[in-house]
């Protein structure tokens, strides 16, 4: 038995040395330290990554050194900062920068559609991208109908849609317009604005104007063949808002002085009391001047009921005589001979019209009928920035049209 036990311990000493040669210890490890041959294998560096060539995949990266990288996109940061978020929610918001080839190619292909049932000379432009402005398929155009032929001065970048609407707005409603109240057809339109990557009228932001995608003219007026002009700012008349912010104007002026008068009055009238000892008015006799006026008011009543009974002079008629003088302040032509398309213009015969009531009429007709062609119509009694113009476009609404 001692033998066995000697021959054992024997091996578990050749056994310990061949692990642990002479002169080494061991160390003791944890037992988590401990792993397998693949694992250790897994975990293990590549030669490529600790090759002095490698670089990390992002900013700055070496792509000749490390072609593969372009195979692959570049890995985001984890956890993703705040700036980073920011930016990319920034990104989503933000239109493409250029149009597909598939919105150009549908785009050209419906303006050639509508270029060739419309008489007009236009210019192809090149697509317009501008952020959330532009259109993938704009034209120049130059003129629109056939005799007479309609030059825009200066030509206008917009849609196929709008050039459409315009020819059958110039063909169906304003050269009958021209030759009934001008007496001859327009062979110009002067405009003034076109396409023009902006927000729209007196918002800072928010809506983009129907300019921003070329979809909208601003007209300053027209020119017929036998060289009258009807423009917007000169031949509309006074628009119906300003006379009626000069009623009310005058208004104000009238009550401020009836106020100020009363006023006075009661301050002359305290003044008097207060002067008194007992502190009661004194009652104030009339003067020759009052006496006068007094007894002039009177006979003037008395003689007016007179000659309405007598017969001697209608009141109706003498009503009427001094409406129809003008008074200091007041207007001699009523409110409602004037302004915008809101009161219909009355349909009086051209010949008994004046050449500046013509013009006048055939604007606000004129007006008024682009008002059920476009999906929006602005002149001067919308506002003093279309005082010089009209503005019309072919945005679309679910149920009403602005016409103003």
């Amino acid at each position: 038995m001692q033998k066995v036990h000697c021959v054992l311990a024997l091996s578990v000493v050749a056994a310990f040395s061949a692990v642990f040669p002479a002169g080494s210890e061991p160390v003791a490890r944890p037992a988590a330290a401990v792993t397998s041959k693949a694992k250790a294998q897994a975990i293990a560096p590549s030669p490529e990554s600790t090759s002095p060539q490698a670089k990390k995949i992002g900013p700055g990266a070496d792509l000749k050194a490390n072609p593969e990288l372009l195979k692959k996109p570049p890995q985001k940061s984890w956890p993703v900062t705040v700036p980073e978020a920011n930016d990319e929610a920034e990104a989503a918001t933000k239109p493409p920068l250029t149009w597909s080839a598939a919105e150009i190619a549908d785009a050209k292909s419906r303006c050639t559609t509508i270029l060739k049932r419309i008489q007009a000379v236009a210019i192809a432009e090149a697509p317009i991208k501008d952020g959330a402005c532009g259109t993938p398929a704009p034209i120049q155009l130059v003129s629109v109908g056939r005799n007479p032929e309609v030059a825009l001065s200066p030509p206008a970048i917009v849609t196929c849609e709008m050039a459409e609407a315009l020819y059958n707005w110039m063909k169906t409603d304003v050269q009958p317009l021209a030759k009934k109240r001008l007496g001859a057809e327009v062979i110009k339109i002067e405009t003034m604005s076109s396409y023009s990557c902006r927000n729209a009228y007196g918002r800072k932001g928010g809506k983009l104007s129907e300019h921003g995608v070329a979809n909208a003219l601003d007209i300053r007026g027209f020119v017929t063949a036998a060289g009258k002009t009807a423009y917007v700012l000169e031949h509309w008349g006074t628009p119906q808002r300003e006379i009626l912010a000069r009623i009310a104007a005058e208004k104000a002026k009238v009550e401020k002085l009836a106020a100020e008068k009363i006023a006075a009055a009661k301050a002359a009238e305290a003044a008097q009391v207060a002067a008194k000892p007992n502190g009661k008015k004194t009652p104030q006799q009339p003067t020759q001047d009052e006496e006068t006026e007094e007894t002039e008011a009177a006979g003037n009543s008395k003689e007016t009921i007179v000659k309405g009974a007598g017969g001697r002079q209608d009141q109706g008629a003498e009503i009427a005589a001094r409406r129809s003088k003008p008074v200091a302040g007041a207007f001699a032509i009523s409110p409602d001979h004037l302004g915008g398309p809101k009161t219909a213009p009355k349909q009086t015969t051209n010949a008994k019209l004046s050449d500046e009531a013509r013009r006048e009429a055939f604007m606000h007709e004129v007006h008024a009928s682009a008002c059920r062609v476009f999906g929006t119509t602005l002149g001067p009694e919308a506002n003093s920035a279309h005082r010089n113009h009209f503005h019309v476009d072919m945005a679309q609404r679910k149920s009403v049209k602005i016409c103003d």
